[in-house]
């Protein structure tokens, strides 16, 4: 009888054992990276492109959700910013010695340095609750601090010392980009149209002699809350030679957080709108983001040359309604942009594709 109950009592155990192994890989993480079951990663693309980050401790609990480990750094709880970096699909540019990350889709919308609770969000200083830190070469963000820096990018949860992401509804695939242009006269509600008014449809229209809008009281009572409630005063450009000088440029290489031009010699997709739109004499902001708050609310069916227009860039765990991407309007379903994709560099688009229909948010003139 007493080595029949040893038995059972040993065979009591190693049930339990067994049990707690099943579970570790899925929870309590609390300061420790916890090996999980392989997932499959999507292959590298190139340096600076969408897709291109990657890495073992991103895991995914399945189709609908991701989620990143809690570590704890002198008692406070932190995320890794590269992980985060990776599930949102967005581009880095990490400068180890002055422990510097900057973040975004296809403009640099976020700014974080170990070590200061001072952050640049969308061009505007943030006050961080807690600071950054670097741990073992990489940047923590205070998990404390993603509500005053992503909350109109994530929807996300504390669990089982995690982080789980939601994924955005209704967003669309990023392989869309290659669909080919739609046949002639099939347009829908989606499709983009020139306004006829446009003064700049011909090169031979005198610069400075911009009428009014074909339908100002349309344009005033249809700006979105989000981009901003003031009519500016615009300033008169030539739009043909705004175009002309951007196209000049055509070829030049993306890099991911472009320093200005003269000195890095590349633009991303904002610093180049802020460089065509410098040379005419108007000021923009630094990010696609805070551009998008400036001018004046244009209908996708009124658009005019030089018209700055904005995207989201897809990604399963972010916002589909905030700004990724931003070009410049060229007239015939047409717009000149920096981007890293479909080429890499300054290039022109067809925006008839579903891609920039589906992605499209809104269109702003801050020039007539």
């Amino acid at each position: 009888m007493k080595n029949r109950r040893k038995y059972w009592a040993i065979s009591l155990l190693a049930v339990v054992m067994a049990a707690t192994t099943a579970c570790s890989g899925f929870g309590g993480m609390t300061g420790k990276t916890r090996q999980s079951a392989p997932v499959p990663q999507t292959p590298p693309s190139a340096p600076g492109t969408p897709g291109a980050l990657s890495g073992p401790n991103v895991n995914m609990l399945n189709t609908d959700e991701g989620r990143i480990p809690i570590v704890q750094l002198d008692g406070k709880s932190y995320i890794s910013a590269q992980k985060l970096a990776e599930l949102l699909e967005y581009q880095t540019d990490w400068n180890a010695a002055a422990g510097k990350l900057r973040m975004g889709d296809n403009s640099a919308e976020f700014e974080l340095t170990g070590g200061s609770n001072q952050a640049v969000k969308e061009g505007n200083n943030v006050a961080l609750p807690d600071v950054p830190k670097v741990a073992e070469g990489a940047l923590h963000i205070p998990v404390d601090a993603l509500p005053d820096l992503f909350r109109e990018d994530i929807s996300y949860e504390l669990r089982n010392g995690e982080v789980a992401l939601h994924p955005s509804p209704g967003t669309i695939n990023r392989a869309a980009i290659n669909e080919p242009s739609e046949t002639e006269g099939q347009a829908d509600e989606l499709s983009f149209g020139d306004d006829p008014a446009d003064p700049f449809k011909t090169p031979s229209t005198p610069a400075g002699s911009a009428p009014p809008f074909a339908d100002e009281a349309e344009a005033v009572s249809a700006i979105p809350a989000d981009y901003g409630d003031a009519i500016p005063v615009l300033k008169n450009i030539d739009m043909n030679k705004l175009i002309s000088t951007a196209e000049r440029y055509m070829g030049v290489k993306y890099l991911f957080g472009a320093d200005p031009y003269a000195k890095s010699g590349k633009f991303d997709c904002s610093t180049f709108s802020q460089y065509v739109y410098g040379k005419q004499g108007i000021s923009l902001p630094r990010t696609a983001r805070a551009q998008a708050r400036q001018g004046v609310w244009v209908s996708r069916k009124m658009l005019r040359k030089g018209d700055l227009m904005f995207f989201y860039v897809p990604g399963r765990f972010k916002s589909n309604k905030t700004v990724g991407h931003v070009g410049i309007y060229m007239g015939n379903n047409k717009m000149i942009h920096s981007s890293p994709a479909p080429d890499n560099g300054v290039q022109i688009s067809n925006i008839n594709k579903a891609y920039w229909k589906k992605t499209f948010l809104t269109a702003k003139r801050v020039g007539t």
